[in-house]
């Protein structure tokens, strides 16, 4: 929804421009989410949303600190199905290739151990919740430190996406990037027109 603004009232020139007003979220060029972005486990404070054909992804990482993660995506016509919780162990072979377990040995080559990996912080998907609430709409509240999660899901004949990506409460657009490019969204909440 945008909203006018006269500008130079007094001067009597009626110059209008649109403004957009703070409920509308801004508008996303569907290509700047094609691509899995570069990103590791334990990015600070991020999300991560990208488009890989039919399928949508969100991840969010921090390092440390245990971080609140909440959002939604909501479609405009269409549907949302499909919705699947990553696979955090699947998920750390792809962001982290080749860090098999370590063997450790001791001062005469002999394997004294194997150093274990290290498990996932949220160790079952029902510590958190991710709903699929209708047809339309997906939420999620998670908790999460040093580590990754996240969802995938499909959509099909929806006219456009809106993402609300918020940590521990704050909204911030430089804590989001999207696409193979790592490109930051004007605002969060943002929009993907899909047609």
């Amino acid at each position: 929804m945008l909203r006018r603004v006269a500008l130079f009232p007094l001067c009597g020139l009626a110059l209008w421009t649109a403004v957009p007003s703070a409920s509308a979220p801004a508008v996303q060029p569907p290509s700047a989410f094609e691509g899995r972005p570069t990103f590791k486990e334990g990015s600070d404070r991020s999300y991560f949303v990208w488009n890989d054909g039919t399928t949508w992804n969100v991840r969010w990482t921090t390092r440390g600190e245990v971080r609140a993660f909440t959002g939604s995506v909501k479609a405009t016509g269409g549907k949302l199905h499909d919705l699947n919780r990553i696979d955090v162990d699947e998920e750390l072979r792809v962001i982290r290739p080749g860090r098999p377990a370590r063997v450790v040995r001791g001062p005469r080559g002999r394997v004294t151990r194997v150093a274990p990996g290290r498990g996932p912080v949220v160790a079952e998907t029902t510590a958190d919740h991710i709903t699929l609430v209708d047809d339309g709409l997906i939420r999620w509240n998670t908790r999460t430190d040093d580590d990754i999660d996240g969802i995938r899901f499909k959509v099909d004949d929806a006219r456009a996406l809106t993402f609300d990506l918020r940590i521990s409460g704050e909204s911030r657009p430089q804590g989001v990037e999207v696409g193979r490019g790592n490109v930051h969204p004007n605002d969060n909440p943002f929009t993907v027109r899909l047609r």
